[in-house]
């Protein structure tokens, strides 16, 4: 949350959304320690809620929005599933418009930020969430797992040591336990940011791992 930019947009995963026929916006947000979470998702949903505002002005489906986010984008994309439209975090303009989401796809994105292995340092976390500890909770898409959430895939390393593993898989099992779709893919020899860990290439390799978001997308806008 304290750098990048919407060109760091992988475009493989671009490409094989594109060759599927869906719109593609890459978004940016406010970063930290300017400005303090929960800037970060405020934007995000802000982004939503402006492209059902102009979706007939860029020829956008308004009713079939997903989202798609690596690391933090990923913790990001599950918080604005899960705290659904109208939620505390829907605050600027183009408050007619929903927040709301078809799917989501989370690759390695920290979620429970109270425990350990979520990346964060306790550097990052005085920078990002300033003195309030209570914005971890906040952040953390675990806090916020309820019953008919958007349907979640979420795309995991087992060799990730920055986000670690276990993020993903307690995620995973709240959204089970509360009877939500989600699904859970580990992927081998793969660290933090599909970095390849090891002799081997990573498996499922990204190209694939580009076909099941889409797949998964396609799937959800059926039900």
């Amino acid at each position: 949350m304290t750098g990048g930019a919407k060109s760091d947009l992988n475009p493989i995963f671009l490409d094989a959304l594109a060759s599927a026929g869906y719109a593609v916006a890459s978004v940016n947000y406010r970063l930290a320690p300017r400005f303090h979470f929960p800037a970060q998702i405020e934007d995000v949903k802000c982004a939503i809620r402006y492209l059902r505002d102009k979706a007939r002005k860029y020829g956008l489906n308004r009713s079939r929005v997903y989202a798609f986010g690596t690391s933090v984008g990923g913790q990001l994309v599950a918080l604005a599933a899960l705290t659904g439209p109208n939620s505390a975090f829907d605050i600027g303009p183009y408050q007619a418009d929903s927040s709301d989401l078809v799917a989501v796809v989370d690759m390695f994105g920290p979620a429970n930020l109270t425990e350990k292995g979520s990346g964060f340092s306790p550097f990052d976390i005085h920078q990002v969430f300033g003195p309030n500890p209570h914005n971890l909770v906040l952040a953390s898409p675990t806090s916020s797992v309820t019953p008919n959430a958007p349907p979640i895939l979420i795309v995991q390393g087992i060799d990730d040591k920055l986000v670690h593993e276990s993020q993903s898989i307690e995620l995973y099992r709240d959204l089970k336990a509360a009877g939500d779709q989600t699904q859970l893919v580990l992927v081998r020899h793969m660290g933090h940011m599909f970095a390849q860990v090891g002799p081997l290439p990573i498996r499922p390799g990204i190209s694939q791992i580009a076909k099941d978001m889409v797949h998964f997308f396609d799937s959800a806008s059926k039900e």
